[in-house]
Protein backbone atom coordinates (compact mmCIF):
# COMPACT_ATOMS: atom_id res chain seq x y z
CA UNK A 1 0.00 0.00 0.00
CA UNK A 2 3.20 2.27 0.93
CA UNK A 3 4.21 2.03 -2.51
CA UNK A 4 1.29 2.84 -4.26
CA UNK A 5 1.14 6.28 -2.64
CA UNK A 6 5.08 6.83 -3.34
CA UNK A 7 4.41 6.08 -6.79
CA UNK A 8 5.11 8.72 -9.33
CA UNK A 9 2.27 9.79 -11.88
CA UNK A 10 2.17 7.91 -14.95
CA UNK A 11 0.20 8.09 -18.15
CA UNK A 12 -0.71 5.22 -20.41
CA UNK A 13 -1.21 6.47 -23.30
CA UNK A 14 -3.34 3.49 -26.46
CA UNK A 15 -2.99 5.06 -29.89
CA UNK A 16 -5.70 3.82 -32.13
CA UNK A 17 -7.97 4.53 -34.73
CA UNK A 18 -10.60 7.07 -34.43
CA UNK A 19 -13.07 4.64 -34.30
CA UNK A 20 -11.64 1.87 -32.54
CA UNK A 21 -11.21 -1.19 -34.16
CA UNK A 22 -11.77 -4.30 -31.45
CA UNK A 23 -7.96 -4.71 -30.82
CA UNK A 24 -8.12 -0.86 -30.05
CA UNK A 25 -10.99 -0.89 -27.69
CA UNK A 26 -9.50 -4.10 -25.63
CA UNK A 27 -6.38 -2.27 -25.48
CA UNK A 28 -8.06 1.14 -24.32
CA UNK A 29 -10.20 -0.90 -21.89
CA UNK A 30 -7.70 -3.04 -20.49
CA UNK A 31 -5.33 0.19 -19.49
CA UNK A 32 -8.19 1.61 -17.90
CA UNK A 33 -8.65 -1.33 -15.57
CA UNK A 34 -4.80 -0.79 -14.82
CA UNK A 35 -4.78 2.75 -14.43
CA UNK A 36 -7.56 2.53 -12.07
CA UNK A 37 -5.71 -0.07 -10.30
CA UNK A 38 -2.34 1.70 -10.12
CA UNK A 39 -3.73 5.79 -9.84
CA UNK A 40 -2.52 6.23 -13.34
CA UNK A 41 -3.85 8.09 -16.17
CA UNK A 42 -5.47 6.61 -19.44
CA UNK A 43 -5.43 8.56 -22.87
CA UNK A 44 -6.84 7.50 -26.44
CA UNK A 45 -4.99 9.04 -28.78
CA UNK A 46 -6.31 9.10 -32.90
CA UNK A 47 -3.70 7.35 -35.03
CA UNK A 48 -3.66 10.72 -37.59
CA UNK A 49 -3.25 12.83 -34.98
CA UNK A 50 -0.56 15.09 -34.12
CA UNK A 51 0.49 13.42 -31.26
CA UNK A 52 0.50 10.18 -32.66
CA UNK A 53 2.80 11.15 -35.18
CA UNK A 54 5.40 12.73 -32.30
CA UNK A 55 5.09 9.41 -30.81
CA UNK A 56 6.07 7.60 -34.38
CA UNK A 57 3.31 5.52 -34.25
CA UNK A 58 3.36 2.28 -37.00
CA UNK A 59 0.81 0.44 -35.91
CA UNK A 60 -2.61 0.07 -33.72
CA UNK A 61 -3.26 -0.37 -31.32
CA UNK A 62 0.09 0.97 -29.76
CA UNK A 63 0.51 1.44 -25.85
CA UNK A 64 3.00 3.75 -24.53
CA UNK A 65 3.37 4.16 -20.49
CA UNK A 66 4.83 7.51 -20.18
CA UNK A 67 6.39 7.94 -23.88
CA UNK A 68 7.67 4.43 -23.84
CA UNK A 69 7.03 2.15 -26.07
CA UNK A 70 5.51 -0.60 -24.34
CA UNK A 71 3.59 -2.39 -27.45
CA UNK A 72 2.18 -2.16 -30.90
CA UNK A 73 0.22 -4.22 -33.06
CA UNK A 74 -0.71 -7.03 -30.70
CA UNK A 75 -2.24 -6.68 -26.98
CA UNK A 76 -0.84 -7.11 -23.58
CA UNK A 77 -2.17 -8.73 -20.67
CA UNK A 78 -3.23 -6.29 -18.17
CA UNK A 79 -0.56 -7.51 -15.70
CA UNK A 80 1.81 -7.05 -18.04
CA UNK A 81 0.84 -3.31 -18.81
CA UNK A 82 0.43 -2.94 -14.98
CA UNK A 83 3.82 -3.87 -14.84
CA UNK A 84 5.44 -1.65 -16.83
CA UNK A 85 3.66 1.39 -15.05
CA UNK A 86 4.94 0.13 -11.44
CA UNK A 87 8.49 -0.09 -13.46
CA UNK A 88 8.24 3.56 -14.83
CA UNK A 89 6.60 5.09 -11.45
CA UNK A 90 9.04 4.08 -9.33
CA UNK A 91 12.30 4.73 -11.94
CA UNK A 92 11.43 8.33 -12.71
Amino acid sequence: MLDDLLMKKVVIKVVGAEVPCPKCITALTMAARVAKRTNSEVEHVDALSGEAKRLRVIVVPSIYVNDKLVAAGDIMSEEEIEEFVRQLSKSE
